[in-house]
């Protein structure tokens, strides 16, 4: 239920375009060199799955913060997402720059382009996977059609649209049909909006045995910041009293109040 109601397919025609182009032509080559058929087999996975990727894919989108940012978030957010009474959660990447696939839940910077620029970047990308190919054909034919799914799924996921470029979105996504259950994952419904959906929920809890870090929000929460509303000192005292029962020290000393002058319709 995103906002934007081409999520997901933009991606996919984007890919589709790309792959009938001139580099993905040369890479469909190197497939077949590496092994005969390992292009129809890495075109039908995909085509295969394209429909359980825009059905079931569960995603958390997040924007780019900047020092400059910390007092007073960034209005084009509040306007489009704050609401009456927004709070903005700034988060220390820890947990999103990590490598790891214990949660079965990765993340991705958001590749602004239209189709036009999409072929164009993906030229150049088609071209040094191609310069690498015995290096790739090493791997075998199984891994290299797994890997490029898995490429190809994240390019599908994580395009969209250059008019949304200054949301400088990042995406954390999980997709259950292909990671399999998680320990770290609780599915849920709930009325969203008006609508009632399905949704993940993700347990923030740390694990270093498991190379889990940064997750909890005693260590992912960098600060919060009330946006623009009637009542902040009311929110203010609410979300203070949430964050302490999660835990955090102090929660008061890493809130601020974004005092706006604007006015909510």
């Amino acid at each position: 239920m995103m906002n934007d109601f081409s999520e997901i397919q933009h991606g996919i025609s984007c890919l589709q375009g790309s792959w009938a182009s001139e580099a993905g032509l040369a890479l469909q080559a190197m497939l077949n060199r590496i092994k005969e058929g390992l292009r129809d087999e890495l075109a039908e996975l995909f085509d295969g799955h394209a429909e359980e990727l825009r059905r079931a894919s569960y995603i958390v989108s997040l924007s780019e913060h900047d020092d400059d940012e910390d007092e007073y978030g960034r209005l084009s957010m509040w306007r489009a997402y704050g609401g009456r009474s927004g709070v903005a959660m700034v988060l220390n990447n820890t947990a999103f720059v990590s490598e790891t696939d214990q949660m079965r839940v990765f993340s991705s910077p958001v590749i602004y382009k239209d189709m036009r620029q999409f072929t164009e970047w993906f030229q150049r990308w088609a071209s040094a996977v191609v310069t690498c190919e015995e290096k790739l054909k090493a791997l075998g034919p199984e891994a290299m059609r797994n890997i490029l799914f898995w490429v190809f799924r994240s390019f599908a996921l994580c395009t969209k649209h250059p008019g949304f470029a200054e949301e400088r979105e990042w995406r954390v996504f999980y997709s259950p049909v292909f990671e399999g259950d998680s320990e770290w994952i609780e599915p849920a419904v709930e009325i969203v909006g008006g609508v009632p959906q399905h949704l993940m929920k993700l347990h923030l809890i740390d694990n270093p045995e498991k190379h889990i870090t940064g997750v909890a929000p005693k260590t992912m929460l960098n600060r919060i910041i009330i946006g623009p509303c009637e009542y902040p000192v009311q929110v203010r005292a609410a979300i203070g009293e949430a964050m302490a029962k999660a835990e955090i020290e102090n929660p008061l000393d890493i809130m601020w109040m974004s005092l706006i002058p604007l006015r909510n319709s």
